[in-house]
């Protein structure tokens, strides 16, 4: 990601801490789907999978979020349950890593479920099962969502972005 996007995020991070920083971190992926011309998309604060995003020609992915400033992330039993109960429905299970790192951005990746194991997943594991070009099309709509909406969110945190989700929906 483009520098300016970077320090945008470290101050998110920094304002709201690393937990309330990624379901910030998954609001904004879900609108840059969004802005990607996905119509159908479903960010969940809570239970089950965190976004679904499908495209009227049947590209129809379900993502597990995670951030991480580290080498690995954790999955978990739920997690691994959440993304084959979708997939059960037709959609490509992933797992969507943002690792706050100068230059990194994120890492879309379509592990076999079968190879998931609960604990800790290393990222380089995750690099051979990237989907590299939907990561290109949607970095930048991501800079693009978190350049255009930053503010709001240092200003009114996970609220603001509940508020523009709920907006976008309707309009879909």
């Amino acid at each position: 990601m483009n520098t300016n996007t970077f320090e945008h995020l470290r101050q998110i991070r920094d304002k709201f801490g690393p937990g309330i920083f990624g379901k910030i971190a998954q609001k904004l992926l879900a609108l840059a789907f969004y802005e990607a011309g996905f119509h159908h998309v479903v960010e969940r604060g809570v239970q089950g999978v965190d976004v679904d995003a499908a495209m009227e020609d049947t590209s129809r992915y379900t993502l597990e979020v995670k951030t991480t400033g580290g080498q690995s992330v954790p999955i978990s039993r739920e997690n691994i349950g959440a993304l084959k109960d979708r997939a059960e429905d037709g959609y490509t299970p992933l797992l969507a890593v943002l690792r706050m790192q100068m230059f990194e951005d994120w890492l879309f990746a379509a592990v076999p479920l079968r190879q998931l194991q609960p604990g800790s997943v290393a990222l380089n594991r995750l690099r051979s099962y990237r989907l590299t070009e939907l990561e290109a099309f949607i970095r930048p709509k991501f800079e693009q969502i978190v350049d255009e909406h930053w503010s709001g969110v240092l200003a009114r945190g996970e609220h603001y972005l509940i508020q523009i989700l709920g907006d976008k929906s309707r309009e879909h």
